[in-house]
């Protein structure tokens, strides 16, 4: 794999922004944010059309999260209906990678709205899996649990139909592993491994500040996490930034700060990335050109 830079425009809210930023850095790639609306997109097509390495789904944003893990009808149909309209979106951007949410642990709808979500996810169904309530963090069972496999499975099993319709339109799908959150999927590198294992056209995001937080509740050797994802030759993806989450000090939040700010040594994570072909995308909310000049000086 060519390996490319680039940043998520997650952290972006003007145009004028976006502009000064590809000026300054002119090599610089981006990956299109599922918070991006479509007048916004369409703002800023002049600008970074032909800068677009890969799109997150569902962009344009869409009020309802695509959830494969479903065994709802309905709520499937609509998710592989919205994925459709991001690969439309991603041919329309000359983008080649589509980075998705694999799926959630339930066969209800999940919302894109934060505080939507959060107030379903408080909600008694999750309760008994709930580890730490602040931010609905699951106990350190819940993948093994019945229900988180039968949910797994399923959106394993719709993945792999999806990586199929994605190859189909010229694209590559890329599965992000989630924060350990209730009801979110692919949490832990051996579900990574799963998913990876589970079709030649369904590829990887590794998303490191989420695994970061994963292996404070779970235990597993952080950066021994890193390199079992990347061993699957799968990974093109990966989505950098880091997050202040200590286990030792009950601490569980995924803030997207800057690379360097807390937790993890990202000169060595960025190595391992590096080296594995990957492309790299920050995906930090703040302190765009401070970030980018963190990256290009981690790797030369």
């Amino acid at each position: 794999m060519n390996r490319i830079l680039g940043l998520s425009l997650v952290g972006f809210r003007e145009r004028e922004a976006i502009q000064a930023h590809q000026e300054q850095f002119p090599s610089l790639q981006w990956e299109l944010s599922y918070k991006m609306s479509e007048q916004f997109l369409s703002d800023v097509e002049p600008i970074i059309a032909d800068r677009v390495v890969s799109v997150h789904a569902c962009c344009p944003a869409e009020p309802l999260f695509p959830n494969f893990g479903s065994r709802d009808k309905t709520v499937l149909d609509e998710s592989f209906e919205a994925l459709k309209r991001t690969f439309k979106t991603a041919q329309r951007f000359g983008a080649k990678i589509v980075v998705l949410h694999p799926g959630y642990g339930t066969d209800m709808e999940i919302p894109a709205s934060n505080a939507e979500r959060e107030t379903l996810l408080t909600g008694p169904s999750f309760a008994p899996h709930v580890g730490v309530e602040k931010g609905s963090i699951c106990r350190a069972d819940y993948p093994e649990s019945e229900v988180y496999r039968q949910h797994f499975e399923q959106a394993k099993e719709a993945l792999v139909r999806l990586g199929a319709m994605a190859r189909g339109a010229g694209l590559q799908l890329a599965a992000e592993n989630l924060n350990p959150r209730v009801a979110y999927l692919a949490q832990t590198p051996k579900e990574m491994v799963s998913l990876a294992r589970a079709s030649d056209d369904l590829f990887l995001c590794l998303d490191v500040g989420h695994l970061w937080i994963a292996g404070q509740v779970y235990g597993f050797d952080y950066l021994e996490g890193i390199k079992e994802i990347l061993a699957t030759k799968k990974v093109i993806t990966a989505h950098v930034h880091s997050n202040p989450s200590d286990r030792g000090r009950d601490i569980f939040v995924d803030s997207h700060d800057s690379i360097d700010q807390h937790s993890f040594d990202f000169r060595t994570v960025l190595k391992l990335l590096a080296d594995s072909g990957a492309n790299i995308i920050l995906e930090t909310v703040n302190s765009p050109e401070r970030n980018t000049l963190l990256l290009y000086e981690a790797l030369g």
